[in-house]
């Protein structure tokens, strides 16, 4: 095992193999034939050709196994991917070999994900040079959210005839995480839960810019005049600052209704519930409204919390959102809330507002590009 670049580990093949293909078969036969010729005829020139056409198989088998031998390899994947975004892989190889370079080596690999889904990808490199690296991109798109396993992966050469074809297989494995497509909502369809999150009410257990009194405290150098409680310092003898509590921002629950197993089978109308859950939570919390999510099939409860950031801090939880299959239910019942969005038929009871998926294209705005 190597290094290349920071982070990144250059691993050994953990096995080699000889493949048997038709032209080496096609081409052993016709040496064979030329050789039942040159002892018929005792022709002196048919027995060169035949020697010449082993020395051939000799030096194809010595010169691709020896310069797959020395190959080192690792993979570089994105540090985020989305479902219908192209996602950039980096094959990075390395050759060990002192002298003998490696030419067109092919690269095999496989990206296995939910739902029984599997990617096949391909590429190649031209030439690999001693004790040098070389790395070869591919652009994929992967079809699902979720966790994908790349690996093995395989590298073959059939250089330098096309008769002796090597390989060899890398078993490291690497794993990604794919979110769910991101889609934005048209402007209204949350009706008044797109209206400022502060209600007027305090939050008093954070302090912040609001108007209720959250603590009082020895005065500090900074501190503005207006802060001053000026009877609490009287009666203390010293100065004494007055914090005021955070406004109270209204917290609202986002349900998705659909089932464990259409999660899991990454159904369409389930997808849909999925990415029109991650819609609303960033439009809420663009309106400086706190959003929670639960999801009952799945038994998770995640309460609203702050607004403090552009995405939910759920959001991730969504890529994978089904995959749990010892998740027990949980119960329909909710904390107190400023109100519940249900995504699907409606069954959550005293819920404010239903999003139908089957709606998807009318509750969001086109993707960029797309008429």
């Amino acid at each position: 095992m190597s290094t290349l670049g920071r982070n990144l580990e250059l691993h050994a093949p953990n096995a080699r193999r000889d493949h048997i293909h038709l032209v080496a078969i096609l081409y052993v036969g016709a040496t064979f034939m030329l050789l039942l010729g040159a002892m018929s005829s005792q022709n002196n020139l048919l027995f060169a050709t035949v020697g010449l056409a082993l020395a051939t198989v000799i030096v194809s088998g010595f010169l691709a196994g020896s310069s797959m031998m020395g190959l080192r390899f690792a993979r570089q994947l994105p540090v985020r991917a989305e479902v219908g975004s192209q996602a950039k892989i980096v094959y990075h190889t390395h050759n060990k070999n002192k002298i003998i370079s490696a030419f067109a080596v092919r690269i095999i690999d496989t990206a296995i994900g939910p739902a029984d889904s599997k990617i096949p990808i391909h590429t190649g490199i031209g030439r690999i040079a001693a004790k040098d690296d070389s790395q070869a991109t591919v652009q994929i798109e992967f079809p699902h959210r979720g966790r994908w396993v790349l690996g093995p992966g395989r590298l073959y050469t059939m250089f330098p005839f096309g008769i002796s074809k090597k390989s060899v297989r890398f078993d490291g494995n690497d794993a990604i995480v794919v979110a769910p497509r991101s889609v934005e909502l048209r402007r209204g369809v949350l009706g008044t839960f797109e209206s400022a999150g502060d209600d007027g009410r305090a939050d008093l257990r954070r302090k912040g810019g609001g108007a209720e009194l959250y603590n009082l405290r020895e005065y500090q150098r900074g501190d503005p005049v207006s802060s001053i409680a000026w009877h609490a310092s009287a009666r203390w003898g010293k100065l004494i600052s007055r914090e005021v509590a955070a406004p109270q921002t209204k917290r609202v629950w986002i349900v998705i209704e659909a089932s464990q197993d259409d999660l899991q089978q990454r159904k369409p109308m389930a997808e849909a519930s999925v990415r029109l859950a991650l819609a609303v939570g960033r439009r809420l919390i663009e309106s400086g409204v706190a959003a929670g999510l639960h999801v009952p099939s799945c038994g998770i409860t995640i309460a609203p919390d702050r607004p403090d950031a552009a995405w939910p801090a759920w959001s991730v939880l969504l890529a994978t959102l089904g995959d749990n299959t010892n998740a027990k239910a949980a119960p329909r019942t909710l904390g107190m809330s400023d109100g519940i969005i249900a995504i699907g038929s409606g069954a959550t009871p005293t819920s404010s507002l239903v999003l139908d998926p089957g709606r998807e294209e009318s509750l969001t705005k086109p993707a960029k590009g797309a008429r």
